[in-house]
């Protein structure tokens, strides 16, 4: 999966769990478990909240495609 900030190689899993359109990495996915070394990090904005400069994301829209072997 990718956007204009990165992207990241993941295994992907299809099922009725995820509503059509979305994708879902893991709560707790380490670098080691990427085949390029990214995580969801890499795909959300680094922008901050007015109030209190906290984080202010919680998704980030991506496309997905079948990367080369």
């Amino acid at each position: 999966m990718f956007n204009e900030r990165g992207e990241v190689r993941c295994n992907l899993q299809v099922g009725s769990w995820i509503r059509g359109g979305a994708v879902m990495l893991p709560k707790g996915l380490w670098r080691k478990h990427t085949a390029n070394g990214y995580t969801a990090n890499v795909l959300a904005p680094d922008t901050l909240t007015d109030l209190g400069g906290g984080a202010c994301f919680n998704d980030a829209r991506v496309q997905v495609e079948l990367a080369p072997i």
